[in-house]
């Protein structure tokens, strides 16, 4: 159940940049971070809108920009995924770190195997699959793989900080059946 709390949006962004500011190192953002949009995330009542549950039932999911520094580093959003919707395959070129907000979605990491000499192919094997609940957190470097999926048939949001605003990096969607890659393109509203 969702822990009431009084942390705000602002307050996030302030901590974001606090700690930006001080390191570049993946695992000290993330220790630092974690708990931070955990907080965020179980304080939903402070941010969180009925607007911010609207999707796209063609792509299953839309991402609602909630913060964006001029530069677009430090971007948050909230996404809401359609039920039975979700993504393929793919990276974020920056850092990434996602916190449950409203219901539970599945996720899957992926290790990728090729050496990414070929353009436009790669070859992934699953590394793990699990559920992702309200204020559970995941973490991804730049080059880190995963699939998010709502299987459930409510909309679900989570809240998701990336290093730089997923617009202002080359990301990368993977077909699993033909090891094709194309640029990941996100309905941004």
């Amino acid at each position: 159940m969702s822990e009431i709390s009084d942390y705000t949006l602002a307050e996030y962004v302030a901590e974001l940049r606090r700690i930006t500011s001080t390191t570049s190192d993946y695992a000290e953002i993330f220790e630092q971070v974690s708990p931070l949009a955990r907080k965020l995330a179980l304080s939903r009542e402070n941010w969180l809108s009925p607007n911010h549950y609207s999707t796209n039932p063609e792509q299953g999911f839309t991402a609602h920009l909630l913060h964006e520094e001029p530069d677009h580093s430090l971007a948050v959003f909230a996404v809401a995924w359609a039920p039975k919707g979700g993504t393929p395959p793919h990276d974020h070129g920056t850092w990434v770190v996602v916190a449950g907000v409203d219901g539970m979605e599945y996720n899957i990491k992926y290790n990728r195997l090729d050496d990414r000499s070929r353009e436009g192919y790669a070859e992934l094997e699953e590394r793990c699959a699990f559920l992702a609940d309200v204020g559970e957190v995941i973490c991804l470097k730049p080059r880190g793989i995963h699939l998010v999926r709502n299987d459930t048939d409510e909309v679900t949001v989570s809240l998701h900080t990336y290093g730089r605003h997923f617009d202002h990096n080359d990301r990368t969607a993977f077909d699993l059946d033909t090891n094709k890659t194309v640029p990941l393109v996100v309905d941004v509203r």
